[in-house]
């Protein structure tokens, strides 16, 4: 998805499962992750010096790999972006506990309200500020 598509509800929800996808792949990925040293000696002292080579193997499925790490990873972002453009102090950290964190709306309000707001309150409050942008 781009950057520029309209968030959705299913957009923040992804959040989690992408960061769980993102170290799953990392995970993967550092199986495949090489380095040497070379020795060189270049002109015109002939000096021999070491250089390091580092970096992932030549495969497809490496090169997929760090694809759909790309992929999750702008969406992270993408996501994060939208909940700091979020003004209202108190909608963004309910935004925060809920989609970056994975609290529920319950849990959310005892912390947001101290038990003032009920959990069907910040469900809405959510939603419409979603409709509104």
């Amino acid at each position: 998805m781009e950057r520029n598509d309209p968030m959705t509800m299913s957009r923040l929800k992804a959040y989690r499962r992408n960061a769980s996808a993102i170290e799953d792949i990392k995970a993967e990925l550092s199986g495949k992750y090489v380095a040497d040293s070379i020795s060189v000696c270049t002109p015109p002292s002939y000096t021999p010096h070491s250089t390091r080579i580092d970096g992932f193997l030549p495969s497809g499925d490496t090169l997929s790999l760090l694809c759909e790490q790309a992929r999750l990873e702008r969406e992270q972002r993408a996501v994060e972006e939208f909940i700091k453009r979020i003004e209202d102090y108190q909608t963004r950290r309910m935004f925060v506990l809920k989609f970056i964190k994975g609290k529920t709306y319950l849990q959310i309000a005892m912390q947001v309200s101290g038990g003032r707001m009920s959990e069907s309150c910040i469900k809405m409050r959510i939603q419409r500020y979603l409709q509104k942008t």
